[in-house]
């Protein structure tokens, strides 16, 4: 039971130091089974709640987010505990699950969210090993101090999500394999300039132009010089062809209408086909993976090599928070995290993969 109380606290004191205008926390009270991702000695969660809201601790609202969570809002004494306590003073309970497995529950479609759950998945030699690549990162970087506007950051911990394409398929871990779980992966870009890795300024760097590379890499071509992202007539609008891109990527159909945030990103009067022509246009080597569902293909390539390159500069004692397709690093590791960074995507990638400084 205190330790059920603990994990509410202390998520409560997260969120109010994260995001000051939330106040609720949204928890699952209905389990059905417990699978991998189910702390254990939990089952007493919602038991526990009723007797805080009895005791004027906390409130709760009806269950929202698909009717799945039931929302907790800190009242009464707690409300008034909460200023008290800081981020930094929060830990992280051993013995959670790293190696996350979704699988699609519906069918792809442009411009549309695909629906995914949880597959409780039986464990390998494969993602033993993927689990101690986590481990061995979490590990090295909850030593490391992270502050935000010179206030050190709350326990956090990195995990990998792979997923199938179908619920049916086998249970395998090629696809997507992103990690999820930092607290900057959120942050404004305003932001990022108050960040502090051991009391140093962050140097922001990125693989430039990483989705269209790897394609070219996957067919083996070489890319044209220059950014991959300037089409003719959209030299203004780089983030619509680059979410457009992403979605020609990971559609399973000809793109004939843009989905909704695409559209937004591009001028008046563009429509699917007429991006998908002028894409085609510049990436004519890539056209035959348009409308393939390729991207998740691509996606898992730049986990590796983001895997890799937390992994090498951990072991050389470089902290690096991952972005996806970069990494933060203390300005002063900049040149090593460039050049560690370089190797290991040609390496994996089979080509070059240039590294900027953001």
């Amino acid at each position: 039971m205190t330790n059920i109380v603990s994990c509410i606290v202390a998520n409560l004191v997260v969120m109010r130091q994260g995001h000051p205008k939330h106040r609720r926390l949204a928890v699952p009270l209905r389990h059905d089974t417990l699978s991998r991702y189910d702390r254990r000695g939990f089952g007493h969660l919602p038991h526990v709640i009723d007797v805080m809201a009895t005791m004027g601790l906390v409130v709760k609202h009806a269950a929202h987010i698909k009717k799945r969570r039931t929302g907790i809002e800190a009242t009464g004494e707690l409300l008034e505990a909460l200023p008290g306590a800081t981020a930094e003073e929060v830990g992280r309970a051993e013995g959670e699950e790293s190696i996350w497995l979704f699988a699609r529950t519906g069918r792809n479609a442009i411009g549309k969210k695909l629906p995914f759950e949880l597959v409780d998945y039986v464990d390998t030699e494969e993602t033993q090993r993927l689990r101690r690549e986590m481990q061995e990162i979490n590990t090295f970087l909850a030593n490391q101090q992270l502050e935000l506007q010179g206030q050190r950051q709350a326990a956090f911990r990195l995990t990998r999500h792979f997923l199938l394409r179908n619920a049916t398929d086998p249970h395998t871990f090629h696809l997507h394999g992103r990690l999820y779980g930092g607290f900057w992966e959120s942050m404004p870009k305003a932001l990022r300039a108050d960040l502090r890795i051991n009391g140093e300024p962050i140097a922001d760097l990125d693989f430039a132009s990483m989705f269209p590379r790897l394609a070219y890499a996957r067919v083996g071509a070489e890319p044209p010089e220059g950014d991959l992202y300037a089409i003719p007539g959209l030299e203004e609008h780089r983030a619509g062809v680059k979410a457009g891109f992403a979605a020609m990527l990971s559609s399973s159909n000809e793109m004939t209408r843009l989905p909704g945030d695409v559209k937004k990103k591009l001028p008046v009067g563009w429509t699917g086909r007429k991006l998908a022509e002028a894409i085609g246009a510049k990436h004519p080597a890539l056209v035959p993976l348009f409308g393939k569902d390729i991207a998740l293909d691509l996606m898992f390539t730049e986990s590796c090599i983001l895997v890799a390159v937390l992994l090498r500069l951990a072991r050389i004692g470089i902290a690096a928070l991952p972005m996806h397709d970069g990494i933060m690093v203390a300005a002063g590791h900049c040149k090593m995290a460039k050049a560690n960074m370089g190797h290991l995507a040609q390496a994996s990638a089979g080509a070059p993969i240039p590294v900027v400084t953001k």
